[in-house]
Parts: structure tokens; sequence; C-alpha cells
């Protein structure tokens, strides 16, 4: 049984993820809390696993995250959100979120992303991804012209190592869904089809040593 919190100032929306979470077998809301206010007052009622929380600077925002964290220090916390600036959504991963979804992603996507999230994994949905991978124009890239994310360089190093998805999601600590997505954009961005070319890149490119 996982024990879930959500965290959504947006009543309708709050009760719209309590009908999907409890739509699996071994999942129960505990409740609905939205503001950080509340959430303090039901901490003696609810012990929740994992706290699904609607993420935005100006409701659960950083100052909600730390108090999640001294509440419950063993809870995980996933961020289901409406698109954000790539600042709002490192700052949100910096300050203690563990996965992040954004709000459009289906019910599948949200059931894995418990699952993982509860397993000590992190699980970033496709879009989030790409937000965090957005090239900044203002920074140098080393990369012959080619944007790569620092988490993408490291998931080119571990392809190269030979590692296989499962591997390298546990050496990172991400979800495996995870991995394939950024494994899928990788070659997106290279251009390329398969694994062989992500080593043939990453030896042209001294990302890895032959």
């Amino acid at each position: 049984m996982i024990d879930i919190l959500i965290a959504n100032n947006n009543q309708i929306a709050g009760e719209g993820i309590k009908t999907i979470l409890q739509s699996k077998m071994g999942n129960r809301v505990l409740g609905i809390v939205n503001s950080t206010e509340e959430l303090k007052r039901q901490s003696k009622r609810y012990f929740p696993d994992l706290v699904v929380i609607d993420y935005e600077p100006d409701c659960f925002g950083v100052s909600a995250i730390k108090e999640i964290k001294k509440i419950y220090k063993d809870t995980k916390i996933l961020a289901i959100t409406d698109s954000l600036p790539k600042s709002t959504v490192h700052s949100a991963l910096k300050n203690g979120i563990d996965s992040y979804l954004l709000s459009d992603c289906d019910k599948p996507e949200i059931m894995e992303a418990i699952a993982d999230t509860i397993e000590g994994k992190q699980f970033y949905c496709g879009m989030v991804i790409d937000i965090l991978s957005e090239h900044n124009e203002s920074e140098e890239n080393g990369c012959a012209g080619i944007s790569l994310s620092e988490r993408e360089i490291e998931v080119i190093k571990l392809i190269s190592d030979g590692c296989t998805n499962k591997e390298i999601a546990d050496q990172l600590f991400l979800s495996t869904h995870t991995v394939n997505t950024h494994r899928k954009n990788i070659m997106q961005k290279l251009g390329i089809k398969n694994t062989a070319g992500i080593v043939i890149y990453a030896v042209k490119e001294n990302i890895v040593k032959t």
C-alpha cells in the first residue's frame, strides 16, 4: 500500500489527480491539502509515503518543499505541474523534489513515476527533460555545435561503456523511463539511429577515451 498526500491549491485539479491515483490498486490517497498552513495542521493525521505536489512559487514553492522535508523526513515528493520556466524547474529539483511530470502526461506515465519515485529513483517526463536541456545561448558549447546537457553527457559515457538502460538508471539513480528518454533525445540531437552512432560520436568528440 502506497499512502499518498496531494498538495494542490486547486480543488478540482486535486480531485482529478486523486481519481487517477486511486484507480490503481495499492494507491491510497490520504487527503488533499490546499496550502502550506493546512499541510502543517494535517501533519499529525497524515503520514504519507509520497506527496504529489503542484509546485509553483506563489503557493507550494520552495518553503513548502522544505516544510514537507522537515515534517516528513522519509517522504518522497512528486511534482505534477503546468509547464514552468527552466529556472523554476531547476529550483524545484534543487530544493528536494524527487520526480517531476508536466500535467498533460498520461495516466500510465503518472503511475510509473509513482512506482519509481517510491523506489528512490528520479523520474522526469520527456517534456521536463526537454525543459532541463534547453540550450542557454550565453553558455559556450564544447560539443561541435550540438547542445547536450551534463546529464546527457553522463548517459553517453555510460552507453559507451556498454551499460544497458537499467544499469545506467541504477548508477545515476534515475528511472529506466528517464534514461530511455535521454537516449532518444541524444540520438535525435546527434541525428543518429543506434547505439553504435552514440559511441562513435563519444570517441570522436573525446567524451570517452579509446
